[in-house]
């Protein structure tokens, strides 16, 4: 049965994208994403929702990576109810970079810090593909001032929050499951707003985006 409007607090979002082959193999990306409704007195909707999150958080996320990457669909539920059934809206966004790019494996990191010290109150994302044009010679294990300011744009839009079109404002959190109870009803969401976030200007990777060896 699911639960009232207006106990729908915590949404989750699963943003997925593609990153096309580059002579090897293509990789999907997927960021999940949580954010808490600041007041219950609005209606909330998944569909206002998302159009709301893809102009707030969604454009800068592609403008930051390279046309190499174009998102899919997002994945959107509400998190204080076990049984809700997520609801899969689909967009056609591509990276804003143009040019080479950089090897899909590497990426940059932001980091999410709420107001609680420990390793279950922090949060973060890795971002790629990058672009050559995001590194400039001799310094090239860092991003330069273009990238950083592109993602200085995400981290602004990040911490912002935003409102949807029924008036529900929605703010980032990290949700920590380890002490959370999400799997039946009455659920119990422990999650904190982020207050701060970093970029790691040094170039990143990830393993599990390594193109398939190709002989």
């Amino acid at each position: 049965m699911p639960i009232p409007d207006n106990q729908k607090i915590h949404v989750e979002v699963h943003s997925q994208g593609l990153i096309t082959a580059g002579g090897s193999s293509s990789k999907v990306t997927l960021q999940i994403y949580h954010f808490r409704r600041t007041s219950v007195v609005n209606v909330p909707s998944k569909t206002v929702f998302d159009t709301a999150y893809q102009a707030a958080i969604a454009v800068p996320v592609a403008a930051a990576l390279n046309n190499r990457w174009a998102q899919q669909f997002n994945t959107i539920r509400w998190l204080d109810d076990a049984q809700d059934a997520p609801v899969q809206v689909p967009h056609v966004v591509v990276g804003g970079v143009a040019g080479d790019s950089d090897v899909m494996m590497n990426s940059a990191f932001v980091l999410f810090r709420t107001g609680i010290r420990g390793k279950s109150f922090k949060g973060g994302k890795h971002y790629g593909p990058l672009s050559e044009a995001d590194t400039t010679a001799p310094n090239t294990d860092v991003l330069n001032a273009a990238a950083v300011a592109r993602f200085a744009t995400l981290q602004a839009s990040l911490i912002a929050g935003f409102a949807d079109a029924n008036g529900n404002t929605w703010r980032l959190e990290v949700v920590t499951r380890t002490l959370s109870q999400l799997t039946v009803n009455p659920t119990t969401v422990t999650a904190f707003d982020v207050t701060q976030i970093m970029l790691n200007q040094r170039i990143g990777r990830m393993s599990t985006r390594n193109p398939v060896s190709l002989y």
